[in-house]
């Protein structure tokens, strides 16, 4: 079944039972077992209550891996496996930064079983999703400041992560190593695709050059990123933001996530664009809660460099992944379609690079690329506005 195996949910609850006694040095039990996840899903998620002795009862949510090829003494665990992922990122949360509540805290799990176990943060919780497609613009733009503010929190607590995220990998995973990431190695690959599916020159190769750096090299910008900060991975909980699916989680440069709402959430089937003027308000509130602890999220120009190569960075990953199925048939994605995806994701990083003064050759040729994408597709329009504020645009007067 694609490669999914069949679980059995009392026996992923006994697991899990099992897990949460020897963490919590007493019995536990858990009951009322509810299935979250559909038959499709890469992942069996089940709710419950576990119960122990003289404790009262604590509302989990527990998450095991369906992966057939699940392997947790591989030394390409970290590579393979989400699950692992979101061990290591949420084991190394609960350590670096318990009681911030940059995520759901991680209880217990077995790491051969491929079985985690979480707090449950309540039934029916909203995400970012309904106030973006089904809310008004006030509430749209107040919980994109709030969604800005958590990510700036997470990337704070979680500066120079490398080492210590490392540890946390192989205190569960011992044989697992993670990966460097060839991005620089992959560019000559990216552009001479690039090229010869739509024409233009290649990228000045110090430009190039670069990218790649600033995306390996993050300096200050060194944090835990999420790498999947979409709108349904960010729950509403009391009013206050609450991130969740950390499967593509490891260190790596902040404003990898921190530019997603100018991007138009780029891995999300519910993307969107959002007005710039909420763009920016959204970049202050990021900035507010990272610059307590990376200072260079202050200084303006430094913010919109920075932003730009990560963009830039963004862009050439995005043409990698999609360009080839985009230029067969415009298929759907969600709400939107592959094409205007790609011809957003060229505005944006333009308009970027334009305004904070760099890359010159590199914009020269995206703007190559975005006339001829243009040309080839004259119906398609650039990824448009989420309904929240699409909804605010005045209406065309009538003609005389």
């Amino acid at each position: 079944m694609n490669g999914l195996r069949d679980l059995d949910p009392d026996h992923v609850a006994a697991v899990a039972e099992a897990a949460l006694t020897s963490a919590m040095g007493g019995t536990v039990r858990i009951r009322d077992i509810e299935a979250l996840s559909g038959a499709e899903r890469r992942n069996l998620i089940l709710r419950g209550k576990a119960i122990r002795e003289g404790r009262g009862d604590r509302p989990v949510v527990i998450k095991a891996s369906r992966s057939a090829s699940y392997d947790p003494d591989a030394a390409t665990a970290f590579a393979d496996s989400g699950l692992v992922k979101e061990w290591a990122a949420t084991a190394f949360l609960a350590a670096r930064a318990p009681g911030r509540e940059n995520c759901a805290t991680l209880l217990a799990g077995d790491p051969a079983r491929g079985v985690l176990v979480f707090e449950d943060l309540g039934a029916g919780l909203g995400s970012l999703v309904e106030p973006l497609l089904r809310g008004g613009a006030t509430k749209a733009e107040q919980a994109l400041a709030a969604y800005a503010a958590a990510l700036g929190r997470l990337h704070a607590d979680t500066v120079a992560c490398a080492d210590e995220h490392a540890r946390a990998l192989q205190a569960a995973f011992p044989a697992a190593r993670r990966p460097v990431r060839q991005f620089r190695a992959r560019l000559d690959e990216i552009t001479s695709t690039v090229r010869e599916r739509i024409g233009g020159e290649r990228p000045p190769a110090e430009e190039l050059a670069d990218i790649a750096r600033k995306r390996e090299e993050p300096g200050p910008w060194l944090t835990l990123v999420h790498g999947d900060p979409c709108p349904d991975n960010v729950l509403i909980a009391d009013g206050r933001i609450r991130l969740i699916d950390f499967e593509f989680a490891r260190p790596g440069h902040a404003l990898i996530d921190a530019v997603y709402w100018r991007f138009g959430f780029p891995t999300c089937w519910c993307a969107g664009r959002i007005p710039d003027a909420v763009a920016a308000r959204a970049d202050a509130a990021y900035r507010a809660q990272a610059g307590l602890v990376i200072g260079d999220a202050l200084d303006d120009t430094h913010f919109r460099r920075e932003s730009a190569y990560v963009a830039a960075a963004w862009l050439l990953e995005c043409l990698q992944w999609r360009l080839d199925v985009a230029l067969k048939e415009d298929g759907e994605w969600g709400i939107a379609s592959m094409r205007s995806r790609l011809l957003w994701y060229l505005e944006a990083t333009l308009g970027m690079t334009k305004q904070a003064g760099i890359l010159p050759g590199f914009q020269s040729v995206a703007r190559t690329w975005l006339t001829e994408l243009r040309d080839r597709w004259p119906s398609t329009a650039p990824l448009g506005l989420y309904p929240a504020f699409a909804a605010q645009l005045p209406k065309p007067s009538a003609k005389p």
